[in-house]
């Protein structure tokens, strides 16, 4: 990749934003374990909405924690208003009547799924790469309890805790009251580079270079994304790379 002003620029913005991000979903100001991004070439940009919709979906996500928020250069909501606020701001752009629109679902998951199926007719318009990290709306996910989960999941998870984390992680994750902090994550949507390839300049995918990428990170347990990523792969038959972050 080309290092410029504006990627160096970029890069400083995301870390500052990832600082701010962990303080605020952090609870009781203990970091979590780790902090994993993989990531999923997919057939075509239609995917992207589909893909989103199965992962947090599944059986092991709590639908109470999601939560979208917006940052728009040093803006921050929890809610979809600095995106349509740029969006009207462009005067080629004219489609912020249907972002509020998708602001008003109340359900967050449909809220994330509807923005994504919104902006793909558009992506090419607002496509600017470079600034890509300048617009990212993150999509929070957080898991069930342990104790809340069915038992063939916890006893899946909870063998691939025990051989993938410490053993005192997986003491706590088999008491079935495992610390909320390792059970959190987000997905990241780049308005101005909705299918997200610039993850092929630097990890080599089994797909043709101009394949979205669907970027899943996690902070917490190992055992608990292997599963996770696991159940994507036996659903979808996606293969998850490792893109950033620490490796499972």
């Amino acid at each position: 990749m080309k290092i410029t002003p504006s990627t160096i620029a970029g890069m400083l913005l995301v870390v500052l934003l990832l600082v701010f991000v962990l303080r605020g979903r952090v609870k009781g100001g203990i970091l979590p374990p780790h902090e994993f991004a993989y990531g999923a070439a997919l057939r075509n940009s239609e995917a992207i909405p589909e893909r989103m919709d199965q992962f947090l979906s599944l059986e092991v996500m709590d639908p109470n924690e999601i939560q979208i928020q917006t940052f728009v250069g040093n803006r921050s909501e929890r809610n979809l208003a600095p995106l349509i606020t740029y969006i009207s701001s462009q005067k080629s752009h004219d489609f912020g009547p249907l972002l509020k629109n998708v602001d008003q679902l109340s359900n967050q998951k449909e809220k994330a799924i509807q923005l994504v199926k919104t902006l793909l007719p558009y992506k090419d318009l607002l496509r600017n790469e470079l600034q890509q990290d300048t617009i990212i709306v993150f999509v929070y996910y957080g898991l069930k309890r342990p104790s809340n989960l069915s038992q063939a999941a916890r006893i899946k998870v909870g063998n691939l805790v025990r051989q993938l984390d410490t053993a005192k992680q997986s003491a706590e994750f088999d008491s079935g009251e495992c610390a909320e902090n390792y059970l959190v994550g987000n997905i990241n949507i780049y308005p101005l580079a909705l299918e997200n390839t610039s993850w092929h300049n630097t990890v080599e995918f089994a797909s043709p270079k101009g394949a979205p990428v669907l970027e899943i990170r996690f902070m917490g347990l190992k055992g608990v994304f292997r599963y996770m990523l696991d159940e994507m792969t036996a659903k979808t038959g996606a293969s998850f790379l490792h893109i950033d972050g620490e490796s499972i």
